[in-house]
This record gives structure tokens, C-alpha cells and sequence, in this order.
């Protein structure tokens, strides 16, 4: 079974446009769309408040734990409830952890790849 990968990554509205209009190209010529999945951000700051190290760190015990509730996470990772359930619900919003039909939540990437490109100052 291949890996599912992420993509994650700071880039402008028009670089995330062409970026989506190339795969509905390909995919209106019917020919295959290879696009990895990507989740982007406009600014870093927005990047560093989405994927904090406590959320960091859910989305690995959630990986390793498998399929779990969010009770049962938050007792892995010795944290409150609450608070736990605010970064799974943050974390969900964005697509990093994915809710099952079944009711339990995974970690469904096995790869997180980020890019941030520098600028000049």
C-alpha cells in the first residue's frame, strides 16, 4: 500500500490558483492528475498557529494510537479534555485528522512534507 502524503506549504492566492486550474485541466483533457494532496497557507504566521507543537504532537500519537476517540487521545497525551478536542476539531477543519464513519478519528497521512521557500529581504 502506497503512503499518503501531504504537502504542506506557504504560498500566495495567485500560485495556489494556477496550481488548482493546471489539475482541472488535465482532469477536463481526462488525462491523470498526479497533484499530490497540498494544504497551503497564505502566511507563516498562519502556518505556525494552525500546526502548533501541541498539534504537532496529537497527529503522531493519533497516528500511532490508530483510529481513537478523542477521550482516549487526550489520556495518551496526558492533556484535558478540552482542549484536546480544540485542536482535533482545528485539526479536522484543515484536513489533518479525518473523522470516521464509525466515530473515531485517525491521523490519515503517513508523510508530512513542508516546504517554506525564503524570500530577500
Amino acid at each position: 500500500m502506497k503512503d499518503r502524503v501531504l504537502y504542506i506549504h506557504i504560498e500566495n492566492e495567485t500560485d495556489f490558483f494556477e496550481r488548482a486550474i493546471a489539475a482541472a485541466k488535465r482532469i477536463d483533457a481526462k488525462l491523470p492528475v498526479s497533484d499530490p494532496e497540498h494544504l497551503s497557507f497564505t502566511t507563516y504566521e498562519q502556518f505556525i498557529a494552525a500546526l502548533s507543537d501541541k498539534r504537532m504532537e496529537l497527529l503522531s500519537v493519533l497516528k500511532g494510537l490508530g483510529p481513537s476517540s478523542i477521550r482516549a487521545l487526550s489520556k495518551a497525551v496526558t492533556r484535558d479534555y478540552k482542549s484536546v478536542h480544540g485542536d482535533v476539531s482545528r485539526l479536522m477543519k484543515i484536513g489533518l485528522i479525518e473523522k470516521r464513519e464509525d466515530g473515531l478519528i485517525e491521523a490519515p497521512f503517513d508523510k508530512i512534507v513542508s516546504e517554506i521557500r525564503l524570500k530577500a529581504a
